[in-house]
């Protein structure tokens, strides 16, 4: 009788409120977000952040390009002063400007013209693309 007294007692009580017992098939339905929608992350971007090296415009009106040649599309132009992030550089089939063929890429994907440091100036080591 004292069996029955202390299951009854553990399990009226749950009952009663409605809770969920273990092994109940309310306790395997999946939990589902219904809140507003969640903004894709860019991991590919976020990733060229972490790897980038953070540099500077030295000159007035760098022109940044969709290929490291001055013959290809100027998409914008940056003022003296303005922070850039450079992923790598490269000296491979591009233009020579004030004597140096290195153009750095910059994490949005266009390119700049590094000019012998004198267009973009940056700290640390920039790896060849």
């Amino acid at each position: 009788m004292r069996f029955s007294f202390v299951a009854l007692a553990t399990l009226l009580p749950a009952a009663a409120f409605g809770a969920a017992m273990p092994g109940d098939p309310a306790d395997a339905a999946p939990t589902l977000y219904t809140g507003p929608a969640i903004p894709a992350l860019e991991l590919e971007a976020r990733d060229l952040e972490k790897r980038s090296v953070k540099g500077h415009v030295n000159v007035d009106g760098l022109r940044y390009r969709t290929c490291p040649r001055t013959s290809c599309t100027a998409v914008g132009q940056y003022s003296k002063g303005t922070k850039v992030n450079l992923v790598c550089y490269t000296r491979t089939n591009t233009t020579t400007v004030k004597g140096d063929k290195g153009w750095g890429k910059l994490t949005n994907g266009y390119w700049v013209a590094l000019a012998n440091g004198a267009y973009v100036g940056w700290a640390g080591l920039l790896p060849p693309c």
